[in-house]
């Protein structure tokens, strides 16, 4: 028993020692150093445990004793909320990111609106390039309603960017023709990641490629379509940029609105 004790003294002052007692004595001995044992070894478990949570690490596996383990399912509980407020900042943190870039990118448009209102050629070509790199797309268009004709509305490619030789030779949809008129028709957006491969192409120095995601949002303005967006990219998109896009192509149309009205009073 003296032995025994004087092995767990340190015990007393928060040591773990490391638990290498044989007992050579009775029975009763013999388990009461078992059961030290186990103990010395749950708290060593629960100490390694400890570090790897203060580390970070909260995939660490570790089991308690048992369901009676008070300081096991302690560090659990501690360690489950611990993990959650990590993955609560995270996410703070990615829609702080998010808000930032979306405000960001409101404000610029703003501007590049209010600055190119005077004619819808210039403002369709600041806005495509603008746009696309904004959203480090690849390329993209602008088509303007032309309804020029009470009795025939189609849209028209006033703008592109980076579009190839052959997209750019397409330059009319009528309502409800391709994609485009669909999207112009529904008055809805339309977001693909699987593209008919004759559909569109983007081009680079290494040559053509399908793209991976493809955008075409309707610039609408108080329930009227004015025109419509495509943007094709070699990622997908995000929600968070769909959004964004939508949000600007109401400002946009506005504008498009607007410059008309210009125009026609001008004529």
């Amino acid at each position: 028993i003296s032995e025994l004790q004087s092995f767990i003294e340190p015990l007393k002052t928060g040591k773990i020692p490391d638990f290498n007692f044989e007992a050579k004595a009775f029975s009763d001995i013999i388990s009461i150093s078992e059961s030290m044992g186990q103990i010395i070894k749950s708290l060593k478990d629960a100490s390694i445990f400890a570090t790897e949570i203060g580390n970070g690490n909260f995939d660490y596996e570790y089991r308690p004793v048992s369901e009676h383990d008070e300081l096991g399912n302690a560090l659990i509980l501690l360690r489950d909320n611990l993990s959650k407020a990590q993955k609560e900042e995270i996410q703070r943190r990615s829609e702080d990111k998010i808000r930032e870039w979306t405000n960001s990118g409101i404000a610029k448009f703003s501007d590049i609106l209010r600055q190119s209102a005077k004619d819808i050629s210039e403002l369709s070509n600041v806005v495509i390039k603008e746009l696309v790199n904004y959203l480090q797309a690849n390329q993209g268009g602008v088509f303007v309603l032309n309804d020029e004709n009470k009795d025939s509305h189609f849209l028209q490619l006033t703008a592109s960017y980076a579009y190839s030789k052959e997209r750019k030779k397409k330059k009319t949809f009528f309502l409800g023709e391709g994609l485009i008129g669909t999207c112009a028709v529904e008055k809805a957006t339309i977001y693909m990641t699987e593209i008919p491969e004759d559909y569109i192409s983007i081009t680079s120095g290494l040559g053509g490629a399908n793209p991976r995601s493809l955008l075409i949002a309707p610039l609408k303005h108080e329930e009227t379509v004015l025109g419509v967006l495509e943007i094709a990219s070699f990622n997908k998109l995000e929600k968070y940029q769909i959004e964004f896009v939508e949000k600007i192509a109401e400002s946009i149309a506005s504008t498009i609105s607007i410059t008309k009205i210009n125009e026609r009073t001008a004529k």
